[in-house]
């Protein structure tokens, strides 16, 4: 009986260690079908469209979503966008624009199944010049610290965020 009990409980961790967790209704990869893109461009054919960058994952058993999400365009809030509180962002997994320079912000957010998690807005290209037919995955780096003293650390997280041509991979911005 006990063996029995155990094997159901292993089971049960191991099919809910498979699912992932994704923040609201965001798509957890770029190349996902469902992803939605917001057309700025006045429906140009050959309009740029920029993607940015989402990943899950999983931490100490812990299912993770992170995802950039555009706030605004050419000092333009876009619909909805923004930081609502510490737990409650919305913005743009993809954009679609009008070929020529532009100025973009987005938010870097950090969500887990346990219902925690947070972000910081501010990110952005300024002055990006985007090319007819082209498309680019605004993306990050990080790096974790834990600082303080023992009994009062804090984790950190450091980003580093930049845009990349999708086809070729190399770095447009900065």
């Amino acid at each position: 009986m006990k063996s029995r009990l155990l094997g159901m409980a292993m089971a049960a961790l191991l099919t809910s260690a498979c699912s992932n967790y994704q923040y609201k209704s965001f798509v957890g990869s770029v190349d996902d079908p469902a992803i939605r893109v917001l057309d700025l461009s006045d429906g140009k054919l050959d309009a740029p469209v920029v993607y940015f960058d989402t990943t899950q994952y999983r931490d100490l058993g812990i299912p993770f979503h992170r995802l950039l999400l555009a706030v605004r365009v050419d000092g333009a809030p876009l619909p909805y966008a923004g930081k609502y509180s510490i737990l409650d962002y919305f913005g743009y997994q993809a954009i679609r624009l009008t070929p020529g320079r532009h100025s973009m912000e987005w938010c870097w957010v950090s969500m887990n199944k346990l219902g925690t998690g947070g972000g910081k807005c501010g990110f952005g290209a300024p002055d990006i010049n985007l090319e007819a037919g082209k498309h680019y995955l605004a993306t990050w780096s990080s790096s974790t610290s834990v600082k303080g003293v023992s009994g009062y650390e804090q984790m950190q997280i450091s980003i580093t965020s930049y845009v990349l041509d999708r086809d070729t991979k190399t770095q447009v911005y900065p």
